[in-house]
């Protein structure tokens, strides 16, 4: 089996593919309410109105996949960004990959454990797998919806020849 090297995640490791959303990744700081809130501004730019998309918040409720996590599909969102923000106080693990034409290089497959305490924006066109949490755990996610295309335009999924398929396991 091919194990995928699980790294710490931060702002310039993961650039490539995103933004990080925590109070460190923010440049401007403001204080609000009477001087009662700080608001961390700015931290990751959203595109989520391409060909009459629209903006909206949901709830994903992500279960654990037996290990080692068996990675054999990626996913891309080319008319919009993908935020996802834990609910509960558990760290996950992300999968991407950069894109060689139009399709994910495996290759460059990086595993990232993200801190409890961040959310990340995947940049539009960023190969991704879905969802990989540790327990069951529950997700803001702010992206794009729009329910009159007859098909989804918003997602190109990519399975791998089984002779490719790499495997997560927390103890490698």
């Amino acid at each position: 089996m091919n194990f995928l090297k699980i790294e710490t995640i931060d702002q310039n490791n993961f650039s490539p593919f995103g933004d990080i959303i925590d109070k460190k990744s923010s440049s401007k700081q403001i204080s609000i309410n009477q001087g009662t809130t700080k608001r961390y501004s700015e931290i990751s730019k959203l595109n989520l109105n391409e060909k009459n998309g629209d903006s909206f918040v949901s709830i994903f409720s992500g279960k654990p996949r037996p290990f080692p996590i068996e990675i054999k599909i990626l996913e891309k969102h080319p008319l919009a960004t993908q935020t996802f923000l834990p609910i509960q106080n558990f760290d996950w693990l992300i999968v991407v990959a950069q894109e060689e034409n139009n399709m994910p290089s495996l290759n460059t497959l990086r595993c990232f454990k993200v801190n409890s305490e961040m959310g990340v924006t995947y940049k539009t066109n960023t190969w991704h797998h879905p969802l990989l949490v540790i327990k069951n755990q529950d997700f803001w996610v702010i992206d794009r919806i729009n329910n009159f295309e007859k098909n989804n335009e918003n997602l190109e999924e990519f399975y791998f020849d089984v002779k490719d398929y790499v495997y997560i396991d927390l103890n490698v």
